[in-house]
């Protein structure tokens, strides 16, 4: 997200570090990233450098699973996976007072990319390659598995709070509401044929674009935002990088349009003000479904 939220207290989330992981924070710092959780970059009194993920609405047990997954797959020897780190008790997930779930990782020193970013082709052959390793090891217990489902579907009904672009989004969804209609009908007939393949689904990462994608300065690459790894078909990452004409890449990239649409109408439809999350909620919103007239 790029706007802080107003009402984090911060002494919340240094407690969190020192109480879960032991870090006394000298500095704290947000950092303008991202699209869902909040993010922090924090310096401890030894001069180590963390990145904070900070959910302000979380499923607990689902973030611990996932996180936990990703610390399995990164101790197994995956060492591109690049996990928040586990606290002395094994949990990789501290709750602040005030319900907020912050997670945590080492920085990592190196290259970044951006959401639309092309990847150069000696680095989509890495990614592949790390792909290819992280779809070969043994499931670890507990992960994990996609209930194919469009997360946030039931937003796209319900009532309106106040905002600057809740009308305009109301009007845009109330005159786009059967090309969407039509997309969950598209989705909902491929989720039986793909779940009819699960014994050949896979651990996946869910996310693996440009923006997740890091080179560190020793060299390698580093998957980063594994709070979306679970068991899947290979499609669920290869449609990002490798697409093919299967059902599986079909629906997943439906799911990804749907969800987006349905997470930027969750925002808009709750009381808002115009900062830099709304807007790009509103830009992205009308970015789908203006096209389709």
């Amino acid at each position: 997200m790029f706007a802080e939220p107003p009402d984090l207290d911060r002494a919340e989330v240094t407690g969190a570090l020192h109480s879960g992981w032991g870090i006394a924070v000298a500095a704290l710092d947000y950092a303008p990233v991202g699209y869902g959780a909040h993010h922090y970059r924090a310096r401890d009194t030894g001069g180590a450098e963390w990145f904070l993920s900070v959910d302000l609405e979380p499923d607990v047990p689902a973030l611990e699973r996932a996180f936990g997954t990703a610390a399995a797959l990164r101790e197994a020897g995956l060492e591109f996976v690049a996990s928040p780190v586990r606290r002395p008790d094994g949990r990789c997930v501290t709750v602040t007072a005030g319900g907020a779930a912050v997670s945590v990782a080492a920085v990592i020193d190196g290259r970044s990319h951006r959401f639309g970013d092309v990847l150069p082709a000696p680095v989509r052959a890495d990614l592949l390659d790390a792909l290819g390793r992280l779809h070969s090891v043994p499931v670890p217990p507990g992960a994990p598995v996609d209930p194919l489902t469009v997360p946030y579907r039931d937003e796209l009904d319900g009532p309106w709070g106040d905002g600057p672009y809740a009308r305009p989004a109301r009007e845009l969804l109330a005159a786009r509401r059967r090309v969407v209609a039509d997309l969950f009908v598209r989705y909902d007939a491929l989720v039986p044929v793909v779940t009819a393949a699960r014994d050949t689904w896979v651990v996946t990462h869910g996310e693996p674009h440009p923006g997740n994608v890091m080179l560190p300065a020793g060299g390698g690459l580093r998957l980063i935002d594994w709070d979306t790894v679970a068991v899947a078909p290979r499609a669920r990452d290869l449609w990002m990088v490798a697409p093919d004409d299967s059902p599986a890449t079909a629906l997943y990239r439906l799911r990804w349009t749907l969800t987006d649409i349905c997470a930027f109408v969750r925002d808009l439809r709750a009381p808002h003000a115009d900062d830099a999350d709304t807007r790009l909620a509103w830009r992205e919103l009308s970015g789908y479904l203006t096209p389709a007239i």
